[in-house]
């Protein structure tokens, strides 16, 4: 079994949106040369998210409408009051989505979906952000 990692970097233009990172892990895929294993997609940051949906630009606002009502930034948040910020919305959306998803790979390709594309969700861009991308498998 061979092992590959690598990275994939992003920069957020606004408060929240959604980065479609497909190509970018394709592409890492491909370089890893592993034709059948699991690929690993992973944001250490903690006011962002990975998930995986239907690449849909309306579908994307409605995901970030309804995660505003769900979660809105509220200034009683003890997050909120303290010394780390106003950001306590972003850290608590990003635990409800989640920070990784695992794909398998087969033939070479990321056996996604036929209309499942990878997200990035930013919560409190814009910023610079980093996500892992670690391939496990056999050429």
């Amino acid at each position: 079994m061979k092992a590959f990692t690598s990275a994939v970097r992003i920069r957020t233009q606004a408060k929240t949106e959604e980065v479609n990172i497909t190509n970018q892990v394709e592409a890492v895929i491909l370089e890893s040369e592993i034709q059948e294993g699991m690929a690993l997609v992973f944001t250490g940051h903690t006011t962002a998210s990975i998930h995986l949906n239907n690449g849909d630009r309306d579908l994307e606002q409605d995901f970030h409408e309804l995660l505003n009502e769900m979660v809105p930034n509220r200034p009683t948040f003890r997050h909120n009051k303290g010394d780390y910020g106003r950001n306590a919305d972003a850290h608590l959306k990003s635990l409800l989505i989640g920070n990784s998803v695992t794909i398998p790979i087969t033939k070479g390709r990321l056996a996604l979906g036929q209309w499942q594309v990878i997200y990035f969700s930013e919560f409190d861009g814009p910023r610079s952000r980093l996500v892992s991308v670690k391939v496990f498998g056999v050429e």
